[in-house]
């Protein structure tokens, strides 16, 4: 199998948007040449999230980091 689907809820997604865009270039060159452009996953995922509610995507009192 080589495609699973996730369910994400915005700001889960919001994590992994941030991630992607603090990349540094040799990480970001490391994967593209083992799983391809970080780029367009960025594009990808910003255009789901373009399609959900982000009304409450500030910082959140209850939320404990999971690190």
């Amino acid at each position: 199998m080589t495609e699973t689907e996730v369910r994400l809820n915005v700001h889960e997604l919001g994590v992994i948007l941030s991630a992607l865009q603090l990349l540094e270039n040799r990480d970001e060159n490391q994967i593209a040449r083992e799983y391809g452009s970080a780029q367009a996953l960025y594009h990808k995922l910003s255009t789901i999230m373009e399609g959900m509610d982000t009304s409450e995507t500030g910082l959140r009192n209850d939320v404990v980091p999971s690190f």
